[in-house]
């Protein structure tokens, strides 16, 4: 069968359907006026007689007409009803039935043209709505032969067994390519992932190289140290307690660099989560001020706050991040030095926390990398200052968690201005439930 005559026997059964529902319409429609039109008839014909004295509950009868066929006694009848004394009204029903006779040959024939109007214009409308679907199948069918098509000239197995012994055969730094045009996309394809994969392990190795590398510095001072007390340092107490002191700074140093590995490595594996309230980000920076002038008296601390400024927030974490930018400019900046904090909303109602320091700053080939792990711009930036490198990452990680961002301000001998941009918070029950994106277990 032709699609044209698939169309068309669809497009009658859809007009037969819909004028057989137009005749029941207008058959229960009818129904419905006679019902009214005499309800009202006889209803006007109370109020008439009894005005004010009219009562639902009326005594009322009809009078069918003495003569004459049904319908003859049915036109001649009488419509009876008694007042609520007990008077009798009479009201015939002919002049009912001779208005109902016109407005009813007026309603027939306007039913009459409707029902035919739907015989022979329904079945273009129908049709003309059946033209998306007509469309579709014919859009849908002509894939179909596209696909047959395609599977005619579809791949071999000899030809994937040659891309899967390319694939084998292949270095890192290679690109896939067999000179076969079917295969093109696909090759494409491979060599996204191979290329993603490839700089995964590259990274992956560069930080088992970087974390090796840290701690084999303090297990070798811790070793060093050790076997110094074990000669000497029984019969003396100067090499006694400079090696207990020295053995104490690096396993401290070793526990901090080692917690902050377990850090990155469960924000990169998702296994925590973030307990996200709206927070006064002004009061939080406040904490940490208080906290910063307690315990390091050797810089000016400053302090500016703007009231409003609110973000969808962990409190810990991000107390945590603004204490590693603190800790950051206090190691850079030299003694009484100015360091400001500054809490204020953003332009797009945000909040944002700036950490101002006047140090040593930064040069402008390594600001893009200074949230890199383990990176150090230079050897004032080393282990003599008390840190591995991960401090800046970590902070990198929460305000990315938060959806924010860092903005880094540097130049050297003035100093670095590292300013967290939150986006504006949205208090619904559907962020706040999404925001589980990592806090680790302490």
């Amino acid at each position: 069968m032709s699609e044209s005559r698939r169309v068309t026997s669809t497009a009658r059964s859809i007009q037969r359907s819909w004028l057989w529902r137009l005749f029941k319409l207008y058959f229960w429609l009818n129904i419905l006026l006679i019902v009214l039109a005499a309800v009202g008839f006889c209803f006007y014909q109370e109020l008439a007689a009894l005005g004010d004295g009219w009562t639902s509950g009326l005594s009322r009868t009809l009078e069918m007409g003495a003569e004459g066929e049904f319908f003859d006694r049915v036109r001649g009848a009488t419509y009876v009803f008694y007042s609520p004394e007990g008077e009798r009204y009479a009201a015939e029903v002919a002049p009912f039935f001779d208005a109902a006779a016109s407005m009813a040959g007026a309603l027939l024939t306007f039913e009459a043209l409707s029902l035919l109007r739907q015989m022979l214009f329904g079945g273009r409308r129908a049709r003309r709505l059946l033209k998306p679907l007509d469309e579709m199948a014919r859009a849908t069918r002509a894939l179909l032969e596209k696909q047959q098509t395609f599977e005619h000239a579809a791949l071999d197995d000899e030809r994937l067994h040659d891309l899967e012994d390319r694939i084998k055969s292949m270095r890192p730094e290679e690109t896939l390519r067999t000179g076969d045009r079917d295969l093109r996309g696909l090759e494409d394809a491979v060599n996204s992932l191979l290329a993603r994969l490839h700089e995964s392990y590259q990274r992956q190795g560069q930080f088992v190289s970087d974390a090796s590398h840290e701690l084999r510095t303090p297990i070798a001072v811790i070793q060093g140290y050790a076997g110094m007390l074990d000669r000497w340092g029984k019969s003396d107490e100067k090499i006694l307690d400079e090696g207990i002191a020295a053995i104490k700074s690096e396993s401290e140093y070793m526990k901090k660099l080692v917690d902050q590995l377990l850090f990155l490595a469960r924000g990169d594996m998702g296994r925590s989560q973030l307990d996200m309230k709206i927070l006064n980000v002004s009061e939080l920076v406040k904490e940490v001020y208080e906290d910063a002038q307690l315990i390091d008296r050797g810089h000016d601390w400053r302090i500016e706050t703007e009231e409003g400024a609110t973000a969808l927030a962990d409190h810990d974490m991000l107390k945590q991040c603004c204490r590693v930018l603190c800790d950051n400019a206090t190691k850079y900046t030299p003694a009484g030095g100015m360091i400001r904090l500054r809490a204020r909303r953003g332009p797009d109602g945000g909040a944002m926390i700036e950490v101002q320091d006047s140090g040593i700053g930064i040069s402008r080939e390594d600001v893009s990398r200074v949230f890199d792990r383990f990176y150090r711009s230079d050897p004032a930036r080393g282990r003599s200052s008390g840190g591995a490198g991960l401090g800046l990452s970590i902070a990198k990680w929460i305000v990315e968690s938060h959806g924010g961002h860092f903005e880094v301000l540097s130049r050297e001998g003035i100093g670095t201005r590292f300013t967290v941009v939150l986006p504006p918070p949205r208090q619904t029950a559907q962020e706040s439930a999404g925001a589980t994106h990592g806090r680790p277990a302490r």
